[in-house]
């Protein structure tokens, strides 16, 4: 509507201007009429002055020829007197007839013509007048009179001639003015038309006009009858929202681009403990004090000093040109609370549970093994039962904190450089039993060898769960084919059954936790549902990948894969032939230096590249077997450079040892992508290793060996010494109080074996007691819950009690007593 009247404006003020130049295009025309009028009888008075002059100049001659002939034949004296007034008539005549037309070329040359021929005329007149009363008998008078009115026809000739030019000028000049009059008139009967029609067409816009008026009213009206329903749908929605935020439980802030509050509800003033006025306007950082650098978990400070913890939440907006967020906070007090209560129930469970749980177990293990000697039929089936669940128990607890480590992200991994070949034989090994339990057979099929970057027992962990699954979903009688694949980038290990397969509508979630098929044959195998949940998430820190698909000939297959790592190359000293050729990538030449002595005494031939630049300069000029690589260089990071190195054909599957002080935070930061890399060694290459591992084909001499055992749990001491048998005495101490005791004693322990939970501390405190000791035993943590990876790597062996077999506890302590160094060395 407010485009319509503003069309109205322009046009009218158009129609406006083109009457304006009508009129005045009428006006100018009239004028030019008046004038072409004026003209026109000025020229019509002029024509007939002449005229007149002309007609007065033709009597005037015949005047003066008849007075001249009567002063020939009669009587003299009058005829002459009426003959001088002629002629000077005639002159006067001429005269102004010389000044009518002397702006006209044309007629001004025929009045000087016709002035000559005259005075020549009167001339010869006045010559005949002398003979007048003589009486002359020689004059002949008729042919004076023919004489004259030759001469006085010829100049009338010339009078009739411009008469007739005045004439024909004064025709054209009425022709032109009757035309230009036409004209006039046929414009002005034009400008009436259009002034007609612009009359009409601006009634009509006047019509139009009240039109859009009337209509525009009508819209108005609306307008403002809707911006009043507008206004009280908006005055209710900021109501009904006023109401949402004041009975929102969490505080929500309003906050401007200047970072102050401007609006807040009533949540966040009683969580704050200040009025709303008071928020209003207050910098929102006096109340978040890492408002705009972090979001999540904060910290919210009140007025009086005291804090809370939030969740922050902020959605930033622009309107109108002006920023802005929005803040949600929510306390996070109660959350932090249960989280605590859950920590302490996870604590309780891994140590009040798995400790009893671990002693029924191993047990029931000693007690069905014969250890107590021979037992009746019933009594060892009453006992199977009893250790089998105790098993299905065990795998319930450790499947559960597990899944509570990967939610929190506290899942320790204690990767090794190992056989995946070994690790698939002694997953079918250990669970062979478990195999038999249902009429099924484990069968390796194939099982080509490499060398993997892996935790041994959570690796052991995936398999076991995988041969599990197989053998409760395969027919009695049935067999499970295990496979091992290696490629140029990982090793596949690969789990089949024979059974009904999964489900097409279970498939999507199989790997969710707590996911179990809802048919009442599979619900009836048992199980957490946790297992597979627990395994991708294991199979996945390593770097690899988890699936399953249908096997050809019905079943399933279940496969993973680990980045695998390449052999190291060994050459034998004293190779005949060529010797091998190493890349040694090391920026410290004395280091460089030593690597090629020691590279010389087992038969290689060393080149040292100081940089990444001469490293592939080396490359392009020559071949080479092997190289060392330190990741930190000067002119690129080793990382990057084994990167670009394996996008080369020559060094795809070229063997790499990482020597490097920084050697795990590059295995850390290569994960899956460190295919082909032989070991990692840290600077300095401690030599003690070596000799240690000699050490280990060494075994003690004489005697069982003394182990302290700190424990408070006397049924997992009498398990532990049951295990050992004669292999070992075993040293109680029930607190921290008796293991120091017992160590700062004269008995010298082949290996200390301590519980974290003690009755006064940790079992770690023991730590710098042990490693006083010269030489200092090795220490096994055999505790309720998981140790980190720094504990971890401190101490010689870490056990979870639930999770440990009794042929693993006694294989472990074994291995740890024959690893010590003999007496006469330790003597040394």
């Amino acid at each position: 509507m407010a485009t319509s009247h503003g069309r109205f404006g322009p046009l009218t003020l158009g129609v406006a201007a083109l009457l304006l130049g009508l009129f005045g295009g009428g006006g100018t025309l009239a004028l030019r009429v008046m004038e072409d009028a004026k003209v026109q009888r000025l020229a019509v008075a002029q024509s007939q002055e002449v005229v007149e002059l002309l007609l007065d100049l033709r009597g005037m001659l015949f005047q003066a020829v008849v007075s001249r002939n009567l002063m020939l034949y009669g009587d003299p004296g009058p005829s002459r007197e009426r003959y001088y007034q002629t002629s000077a008539q005639l002159q006067a005549g001429l005269v102004r007839l010389r000044e009518e037309v002397r702006e006209v070329p044309e007629q001004a040359a025929t009045v000087e013509t016709l002035a000559r021929r005259s005075s020549a005329m009167m001339t010869r007149l006045e010559q005949t007048m002398r003979y007048a009363g003589r009486g002359d008998v020689g004059l002949d008078l008729p042919m004076l009179v023919r004489e004259s009115a030759a001469e006085r026809q010829g100049l009338l000739q010339l009078i009739e001639r411009m008469t007739t030019w005045e004439r024909n000028h004064l025709a054209q000049v009425n022709q032109a003015y009757s035309g230009r009059a036409e004209q006039a008139r046929l414009i002005m009967a034009g400008l009436f038309g259009v002034t007609l029609l612009l009359g009409i067409g601006l009634l009509w816009l006047l019509h139009r006009y009240q039109q859009s008026n009337a209509a525009r009213y009508a819209f108005l009206e609306a307008s403002k009858r809707a911006a009043e329903a507008d206004n009280a749908t908006l005055s209710a929605s900021r109501s009904r929202l006023q109401s949402i935020l004041d009975h929102a439980r969490d505080p929500i802030l309003l906050v401007d681009g200047a970072n102050r509050i401007r609006l807040a509800n009533n949540a966040a003033a009683e969580q704050f403990r200040q009025p709303l006025g008071q928020l209003l306007g207050c910098p929102v950082q006096t109340l978040i004090p890492v408002f705009g650098r972090s979001q999540g978990e904060v910290q919210a400070c009140r007025v009086d000093g005291s804090s809370f913890p939030a969740e922050l939440s902020v959605g930033r907006y622009e309107q109108d040109g002006e920023a802005g967020c929005v803040c949600v906070l929510r306390d996070i007090s109660e959350r932090r609370r249960l989280n605590e209560m859950k920590n302490e129930f996870i604590s309780t469970v891994s140590h009040e549970l798995r400790t009893p749980l671990t002693s029924i177990r191993a047990a029931l293990g000693l007690v069905t093994g014969g250890a107590t000697g021979p037992l009746p039929e019933q009594a060892r089936e009453m006992l199977d039962i009893a250790q089998k669940n105790s098993e299905r128990l065990a795998l319930l607890v450790n499947d559960i904190l597990d899944i509570e480590k990967i939610e929190a992200g506290r899942l320790e991994f204690r990767r090794e450089r190992v056989s995946a070949r070994q690790l698939l034989e002694q997953a079918v090994t250990a669970n062979r039993a478990y195999g038999e339990e249902f009429g099924v057979r484990f069968e390796i099929r194939q099982a080509t060898d490499t060398a993997v970057y892996a935790d041994v027992q959570r690796i052991q962990q995936v398999l076991a769960n995988l041969l599990s699954n197989a053998a409760k979903f395969s027919p009695a009688g049935g067999v499970v084919e295990v496979s091992l694949e290696v490629d140029s980038g990982n090793a596949t290990f690969r789990v089949r059954d024979h059974g009904p397969g999964i489900p097409a509508e279970f498939r999507p979630r199989i790997f969710q936790r707590f996911a179990q098929a809802d048919s009442s044959d599979v619900r009836q195998k048992g199980g957490t549902g946790l297992g597979l949940s627990i395994s991708r998430a294991i199979v996945e820190h390593h770097g690899g990948q988890v699936g399953f698909g249908e096997a050809e000939g019905g079943g399933t297959v279940f496969f993973f894969t680990l980045p695998r790592l390449v052999e190291p190359a060994r050459v034998p000293s004293g190779e005949p032939g060529r010797r091998r050729r190493v890349l040694i990538i090391e920026d410290d030449a004395d280091v460089a230096r030593l690597l090629c002595m020691l590279l010389d005494r087992d038969g290689w031939d060393g080149c040292i590249a100081g940089n990444a630049a001469e490293a592939f300069a080396a490359l392009d000029r020559e071949s080479f077997d092997a190289l060392t690589l330190d990741l930190m260089l000067p002119d690129e990071d080793g990382i990057s450079l084994f990167r670009r190195l394996r996008q080369r054909p020559d060094g795809r599957t070229l063997p790499v040892v990482v020597i490097s002080a920084t050697a795990d935070d590059g295995r850390r930061s290569l994960s899956g992508d460190a295919v082909g890399v032989a070991d990692w060694l840290d600077k300095p290459i401690d030599q003690g290793r070596l000799r240690d591992a000699l050490r280990q084909a060494l075994c003690a001499s004489g005697g069982p060996a003394d182990i302290l055992h700190v424990e408070d749990d006397d049924d997992i001491r009498r398990v532990v010494a049951a295990v050992m048998g004669d292999e070992a005495r075993m040293v109680p101490a029930r607190n921290l109080a008796e293991a120091r005791a017992a160590l700062a004693g004269d008995a010298r322990f082949a290996l200390v074996v301590i519980d974290l939970g003690l009755p006064d501390g940790s079992g770690l405190e023991l730590l710098p007691d042990i490693r006083a000791l010269h030489p200092p035993p090795p220490v096994l943590i055999f505790s309720a819950s998981d140790p980190d990876a720094q504990t971890a790597s401190s101490v010689a062996a870490a056990l979870v009690k639930s999770r440990t077999e009794n042929e693993t506890l006694h294989h472990t302590i074994r291995h740890l007593i024959e690893a010590r160094p003999s007496r006469a060395e330790a003597a040394e």
